[in-house]
């Protein structure tokens, strides 16, 4: 997770500024350091804007002259980086897929790299993008756009399994977008129509743009936001009559409810979040304009702790228990520091078997949570609860439940809650078969469509049509060659049992006889010019027709319209074929048509 720390110091111009104004101490909820263990990650003194992803952190770092992006793996502790003689700059990394704001070609681009083929991609889009984040197959950048007056950042996402760019609705200037599942967040300054700042999220499964705060300009100002599993936090000054002291909230999109997390005199910048776990850095202070350190608030138990040894701490990432920053003389390059959450701070996490059955369903819950928890709350999602470690619960109605685990210890609680976890369905009852034809009688070859109406969800069908033959699809189509009465039936099972459908003599096939034409008019007298509309009365189905009009004109149509334009008294004759033969019907002075 990550945020885009280089927007935030342009985006809140005045927070920098007032920091060498005013500086008060800030204050934070006593709690023990001895839990955290902090690593040293760089030591060149060079490196900047962290981010972090599983055991790979990554950051910009410029000991070569210019910037690149240099890559640790905690789990082997080998360092790689990119290699080109021009800037690449603040990185965000997902899974195996790491994005920047590359320089190469003389501009702005994203830039791409898969950790586990080592291939490098240059993302087309299609202008100078800058501040990328990313997550699963999506790019979420900013690309700078311009009229006759003024600049201003529009907001693009890059899928990379389609391959297309898509542009997302802004109020106005984009800054510092963040991604997390289907939702993008960012900061929106309207610079040129009041000076307002926004934080806007996007919801991309329903193409749909929400307001989720709002700071008026002379009165307040907004930071970047970071999104994580629904919940948004960012810094924020709502009133500037408290002199400008920026403070950490969080905005629950479930509840749709915002909640100040900090309230301390002096500014906190730059929050990022993980689970429950919200971590920024404290800039506040009237010691020198002292940057006092790296902060966390966890949700679950609303306790506040200092993460890093000393001062001079910015830029904050977190993944799972790593949080890693830049330690450094202000907003300078420095080196990147990572402390790692004790076992003693509980991670909550369980399983279950079975996850899906019929009633009644017995289910074993496992408890999997790390950090030595001395006490659990299940809640099972139908009204009942178990403090055991591992309980066997089961569930007595149809439903979907929603399961959570609560675990503590000394240290603190956490809370892990799968949605819609475990599914119990109705024991399935016994089918009862039925079906229905269409045609059910008519001339050999007769095709016949047949449809399944069984009730209580059969999942196997056997049908005999009588003649021997058979099939298994659900709702076949089926040709009977030769005449006769043919007797159906229709087997269907489940888990419950089956049942059989038998209809005697259900489909009557003709044999197929020697048409007899016959056929009618309408009108058959009146002035030229005189529209007739003609209709085939032929039995023993014919498949071709020939009509004479007596004018000289035909048609093969079998219900036609002719017009007479003379008049006189006009012959018709019908020929139709089939199979079997022809036959035709001459009309003498059928039609009369007068001047």
């Amino acid at each position: 997770m990550k945020i885009n720390k280089k927007l935030y110091s342009v985006t809140s111009v005045l927070t920098v500024l007032i920091l060498f104004l005013i500086l008060i101490p800030s204050t934070a909820s006593a709690a023990s350091s001895s839990a955290i263990t902090e690593t040293r990650i760089t030591d060149h003194g060079t490196a900047s804007n962290p981010d972090i992803y599983g055991n790979n952190i990554v950051w910009q770092d410029n000991r070569n002259g210019n910037w690149d992006i240099y890559i640790f793996d905690l789990s082997t502790k080998k360092e790689i980086h990119t290699t080109n003689t021009t800037d690449q700059i603040t990185p965000a990394i997902y899974g195996n897929l790491v994005v920047w704001e590359d320089g190469r070609n003389g501009g702005h681009d994203i830039y791409m790299e898969d950790l586990s083929t080592k291939k490098q991609t240059r993302i087309p889009t299609s202008g100078a993008a800058s501040t990328p984040d990313i997550y699963g197959n999506k790019i979420v950048y900013v690309k700078q756009a311009f009229n006759e007056r003024e600049s201003w950042y529009d907001l693009y996402m890059y899928d990379l399994s389609t391959k297309k760019e898509t542009q997302i609705p802004t109020e106005s200037s984009a800054h510092g977008p963040s991604i997390y599942g289907d939702k993008i967040v960012w900061l929106d300054f309207d610079a040129f129509n009041g000076g307002n700042y926004y934080i806007y999220m996007y919801d991309l499964s329903t193409k749909t743009r929400t307001q989720i705060a709002k700071a008026y300009w002379g009165k307040g100002q907004i930071g970047v936001p970071e999104i994580y599993d629904g919940k948004i936090v960012y810094s924020a000054d709502f009133n500037w009559s408290d002199n400008m002291y920026d403070d950490i909230y969080m905005y629950d999109l479930s509840t749709k409810k915002e909640t100040q997390i900090t309230n301390i005199s002096g500014v906190q910048a730059c929050p990022v979040i993980y689970g429950n776990k919200i971590v920024w850095e404290d800039d506040s202070g009237d010691d020198g304009n002292t940057n006092h350190g790296i902060y966390m608030y966890d949700i679950s138990t609303k306790q506040e702790m200092k993460i890093s040894a000393k001062e001079s701490a910015y830029y904050p990432a977190i993944y799972g228990n790593n949080i890693v920053w830049q330690y450094s003389d202000r907003y300078v390059t420095g080196d990147i520091y990572m402390a790692t959450l004790g076992s003693d701070l509980p991670v909550a996490a369980f399983s279950a078997s079975p996850t899906s059955g019929n009633l009644p369903l017995k289910v074993q819950f496992s408890d999997k949570s790390t950090g030595s928890p001395t006490s659990w709350k299940w809640n099972f999602g139908d009204g009942k609860t178990s403090t055991s470690r591992n309980p066997a619960h089961t569930y007595a109605k149809a439903g979907k439940y929603t399961v959570s685990l609560t675990v503590k210890n000394a240290a603190g609680t956490n809370t892990k809650t799968i949605k819609n976890y475990i599914t119990v369905k109705t024991a399935p009852v016994k089918p009862v078969a039925a079906f229905s034809a269409s045609p059910t009688s008519g001339y050999a070859p007769l095709k016949v469509k047949f449809t399944d109406k069984s009730a209580n969800s059969p999942t196997s069908w056997k049908w005999n049509f009588g003649d021997g033959k058979t099939s298994t699809s659900k709702s076949p189509t089926y040709t009977y060659s030769k005449a006769g009465k043919y007797t159906v039936s229709l087997t269907v099972k489940n888990a419950a049992g089956s049942s059989t459908k038998t209809i005697k003599n259900y489909i009557v096939v003709n044999a197929l006889k020697a048409p007899v034409a016959a056929f009618s008019a309408s009108p058959r007298s009146g002035k030229a010019p005189l529209k007739v509309q003609f209709t085939d009365k032929s039995s023993n189905s014919p498949t071709s027709w020939k009509w004479s009009f007596g004018d000289g004109t035909y048609s093969t149509a079998k219900n036609p319209a002719h017009k007479y334009s003379k008049a006189g008294k006009y012959t018709v004759s019908l020929t139709v074929k089939n199979a079997k033969g022809s036959n035709t019907k001459t009309i003498s002075g059928y039609i009369v048509v007068s001047k």
